[in-house]
């Protein structure tokens, strides 16, 4: 018997031949990610509107928008001083760290798809306070409402992308996440210099509305639906997922896959329940209890960590700002190029994440990474602590740049998020997630605010030097730490994490 009570499903083996992932499958699994994923063009949009707009408002003959147009031109110029822009930039950051431990608790509670749908008015709100701005605070009031619906947006977006996908698409599915946030931060950079500011502002206006109208349709988790004892729900969404209306053992194989989620959802609960375990029995799990999930904890934990001090937020947010003069491309015309690299870069992890797999990934893109921020770091000591003729190699940290955009979407961009939705437990994942999340951008929230502080203090070379350490150090855990989990099951994940709990399972038979 099934945790809910319902027989479970024993196949023959002529369905289980022809148990394979059908085009329609695959198609609705990829749809129904992106469509949850386009909360998270509207995170990237808000990571990258800071780079075409910061220099404008910085300007002499910067002029607040404001209510209205007529009363403009009697107004004094404003220009946002680097305090503050290093506050506009870097709230965003403290925004998700307040909203991510009640982002989780209120899809554990309310389901995915609610709480993401809910992340869409939070957008909206805080564009058209960018919209009416009037001074720094209303910036600081956007970017803080933008920090908690991307929270909201990052978090269940990572849980309903590990939770719809089979195990083939995991990989791929979580990377195109990543990559639709990546598309957001390009339409900031390639929008943002040509427009006003107003214009700017509306444009990622829509994007918000466009997730509303593709995300409706979609589908409730069938873990977490099954999680709360809801089987015939989460069976019509595991047919709707799996396409398991087209085969004569389609309805069989739903049945055998609700099955499988509801043993593991028991597996998981101290108690053998099928509930959603509080969050003090997730937390004393993750902390206390040795076991797969506080290894996956404290080791996804290191990696989100080195990501968060790789430089990824000033990369996106001040590269405008920090480059030097133009070589063949000007500042802004680079970042539109680091833009979309990063993004055909993201979507090039999605394809190799699941064919290369996930450590081999690691290892080699965040060596490229610390290239290319050695490079820039070279380049920055030589121009700003010695009298050395650089005009030769002017072009140098705009191809470190370029290189970032490839190699830190595949690695440790990729690799980290990848991991935090198949590693965890349903039972610990509505508390895990965005602890990890809480603790990535605690640390974005500083090296943003550090960021330029540093810079004008001892030099932009001293954080690239700090970003380059940082990368050696990934190369390191995931060398000695990281284990393969490419196309694997749920269970031999865990067993991977906690080889003594294979060694339980393990049936032993008298001689």
């Amino acid at each position: 018997m099934s945790a809910s009570g319902s027989t479970d499903c024993v196949l023959p083996v002529d369905v289980l031949l022809e148990a394979k992932t059908t085009a329609r499958a695959t198609r609705r699994q990829v749809f129904a990610t992106m469509s949850a994923g386009l909360a998270c063009v509207a995170v990237g949009s808000c990571l990258g509107w800071p780079s075409p707009t910061l220099a404008r408002m910085s300007s002499p003959h910067w002029r607040w928008p404001g209510t209205g147009i007529a009363h403009q031109a009697h107004r004094q110029p404003r220009p946002l001083s680097g305090d503050e822009g290093s506050w506009v930039v870097s709230l965003m950051d403290l925004g998700v760290v307040l909203g991510s431990l009640p982002a989780g608790w209120a899809a554990d509670r309310w389901g995915r798809r609610p709480i993401l749908l809910l992340s869409a008015p939070l957008f909206v709100v805080s564009w058209l306070l960018v919209l009416v701005a009037e001074g720094p605070e209303f910036l600081y009031a956007a970017r803080l409402l933008q920090g908690l619906a991307s929270a909201v947006a990052m978090v269940v977006s990572a849980m309903y992308a590990g939770e719809v996908s089979e195990d083939g698409l995991r990989g791929t599915n979580s990377t195109l996440v990543a990559m639709l946030l990546s598309l957001g931060t390009v339409l900031s950079y390639s929008v943002g210099p040509y427009v006003t500011y107003r214009a700017l502002a509306c444009a990622l206006l829509a994007v918000p509305a466009l997730f509303v109208m593709c995300f409706c349709w979609a589908p409730e988790s069938p873990h977490w639906l099954l999680a709360k004892g809801r089987r015939l729900e989460a069976e019509e969404a595991l047919r709707y997922l799996r396409d398991g209306d087209t085969t004569s053992s389609g309805p069989l194989l739903v049945c055998a896959e609700a099955d499988r989620i509801e043993t593991a959802i028991v597996e998981a609960s101290p108690r053998g329940t099928a509930g959603t375990a509080t969050l003090l029995s997730a937390a004393r799990e993750l902390l206390l209890v040795s076991g797969p999930d506080r290894a996956a904890f404290l080791l996804v934990l290191g990696l989100v960590c080195i990501q968060a001090l790789s430089g990824s937020d000033p990369m996106t947010a001040y590269s405008a700002i920090t480059l030097p003069g133009g070589y063949v491309l000007d500042a802004d015309q680079v970042v539109i190029v680091f833009g979309v690299v990063s993004t055909v870069s993201t979507g090039a992890g999605a394809v190799l994440i699941d064919r290369v797999g996930r450590r081999l990934l690691l290892i080699a893109f965040a060596s490229l990474q610390f290239v290319s921020l050695l490079g820039s770091a070279v380049y920055y000591s030589l121009d700003e602590r010695t009298e050395v003729d650089l005009a030769a190699v002017q072009w140098l940290p705009h191809t470190a740049l370029v290189l970032y955009g490839v190699a830190y979407p595949i690695g440790l961009g990729t690799v980290p998020n990848a991991l935090q939705m198949e590693l965890f437990s349903t039972r610990v994942k509505g508390l895990a997630l965005p602890a990890i999340l809480v603790s990535f951008n605690v640390l974005t929230f500083t090296v943003s605010k550090l960021y330029e502080v540093v810079w004008h203090a001892w030099g932009k070379d001293v954080a690239f030097w700090v970003f380059s350490v940082d990368c050696l150090l990934a190369v390191l855990l995931a060398t000695l730490a990281l284990k393969e989990t490419k196309g694997k099951s749920f269970p031999e994940i865990q067993d991977l994490l906690d080889p003594r709990r294979k060694q339980r399972n393990t049936p032993t038979w008298p001689s």
